[in-house]
Formats: C-alpha cells, sequence, structure tokens
C-alpha cells in the first residue's frame, strides 16, 4: 500500500510563519518597551526631571526589535547608571531594571499569544 500526501501547503506555510511571526513578536515588543520606558519614568529618582525626560524607546540597529535607553544623547553624563546602581558616595535608587522586570510575566504572554497569532494567520492553527 502506498500513501502520497501533498505537503506543498503544509511547507509553504512553515515558509511563511517566520516573516508573519517577527512580525507579531516585534509588536508585542513595542509593547513591553514602551511599558518600560512608562514606568522608568514613573520610578526614577528626580531632582531636574532630565534624567527621566530621556528614558526612550528605539527601534534596534537590525530593526528585529526595541531597546530601551536611559540616557542623554547629548551630554556623556552617566546619571542613570549612578541612579540604578550608585556611586561610593550615593546609595543606588533603582528604576530601570525593576521596571523591566514587572514586564516579564507580562511579556512571555504578550510574546506567546505573538506566535500563536501568527500560527493562526499561516493558517496552521
Amino acid at each position: 500500500m502506498t500513501i502520497e500526501v501533498d505537503t506543498s501547503a503544509l511547507f509553504a506555510a512553515l515558509d511563511r510563519l517566520g516573516d508573519v511571526a517577527e512580525k507579531h513578536v516585534k509588536a508585542a515588543a513595542k509593547v513591553t518597551a514602551e511599558r518600560i520606558e512608562q514606568e522608568s519614568e514613573r520610578r526614577i529618582a528626580r531632582r531636574t526631571g532630565e534624567t527621566a525626560k530621556h528614558v526612550r524607546v528605539e527601534e534596534t540597529y537590525d530593526g528585529l526589535g526595541y531597546i530601551v535607553l536611559a540616557n542623554n544623547p547629548q551630554v556623556r553624563e552617566h546619571v542613570a547608571v549612578y541612579l540604578e546602581f550608585g556611586t561610593a558616595t550615593m546609595q543606588a535608587r533603582p528604576f530601570f531594571f525593576a521596571s523591566a522586570l514587572l514586564e516579564e510575566g507580562a511579556h512571555l504572554r504578550r510574546t506567546e499569544q505573538a506566535v500563536q497569532d501568527a500560527i493562526a494567520e499561516v493558517g496552521l492553527g
């Protein structure tokens, strides 16, 4: 007995899955980055507000995701690092990594949903 199965539709869907999943996961990553940005701005210790003004989301150089930065590109100061980790003369006032940790579970859920949405979009779900 011989059974022939046409797998061309399956392979075509699998070929598309990577690009479709990338689009969905990138959108989920942007939500996460924006939420980290917002929480960091709320948590940051303020004297002048300058550091909080420079917390921002940027697309990564390779275009695959997003990064949250907390520095003033115009100035070479490391105020955000000093606030996050402290110095020999200043106690740490963490704001950045705490904000990222708060988003960890939500980001995992968003990413899982993004992959499921991509699977459904290509017709495999």
